[in-house]
């Protein structure tokens, strides 16, 4: 007789805490998926006009933007949509180092619309952002949509940072999703300090680039908080409404 053996991934997640800031409300679980990932891009033509710059290839031999970005009257403009992956970090770089290299161009204004995505890859966009701007860049984030999750860092770092007035936010913990056959203790105990090394720095990119203390952040991440741009702006990862 055949049996079908079917595997359940097992998901850890912390459980939440009332936000000293929001108001107890029930919130379904959400998620970071922590995934590492390759990303091949395809070769694609794209015509250039005079005044914008662009290019559907990351890792362009001829050295152009990436596919997301152009620029257009002495400035350059990136966008930042859907879910956070490797592809969005290795685009960025491409844009920086081409514009550090054979430009003048040094505004950059990143549009955000992002419900988050890898929190590596969102930890590494902000990493960026403040690479550019110690190399003499003006990154400036423009939010509308959602900015939630990985996204929120990515946000948080760039100066001035603007957002429309209904654009909603959200922080929370990260979640580990797995596949095992089987796990040790020394896995699992792995795991933990992992975990407690990815929120470590999340919690001090959002300290460092805001009103709120350490202790905020992280009653706010560990029960999902949902806010406002008004909220955002008296938390101090926004600086205005546009």
């Amino acid at each position: 007789m055949k049996k079908t053996i079917i595997l359940l991934s097992a998901l850890f997640i912390v459980s939440c805490a009332t936000s000293p800031i929001t108001s107890p409300t029930t919130q379904a679980p959400q998620k970071v998926i922590i995934e590492v990932s390759s990303v091949t891009d395809s070769s694609v033509k794209i015509k250039e006009s005079d005044s914008i710059n662009k290019s559907m290839e990351v890792s362009n031999p001829d050295g152009k933007l990436s596919q997301l970005s152009f620029i257009a009257n002495g400035k350059a403009f990136v966008k930042i949509f859907s879910g956070l992956s490797v592809a969005d970090v290795t685009r960025l770089w491409n844009d920086i180092v081409f514009l550090e290299e054979t430009t003048n161009v040094r505004e950059v204004h990143i549009f955000i619309n992002s419900p988050g995505g890898g929190a590596f890859d969102g930890l590494a966009l902000a990493d960026e952002i403040q690479r550019a701007q110690k190399h003499g860049f003006k990154m400036i984030a423009h939010a509308s949509g959602i900015v939630a999750s990985a996204a929120v860092p990515v946000l948080a770092v760039c100066r001035p940072r603007y957002a429309a007035r209904g654009t909603i936010f959200m922080v929370h913990e990260a979640a580990l999703w797995k596949w095992p056959g089987r796990e040790t203790a020394s896995d699992i105990k792995s795991q933990n300090e992992l975990m407690d090394m990815l929120r470590s720095r999340y919690i001090k990119k959002m300290v460092d680039n805001s009103k709120l203390s350490k202790e905020e952040w992280e009653a706010m991440e560990k029960c999902t908080t949902w806010f406002s741009t008004e909220k955002a702006m008296e938390f101090g990862i926004v600086d205005d409404y546009e």
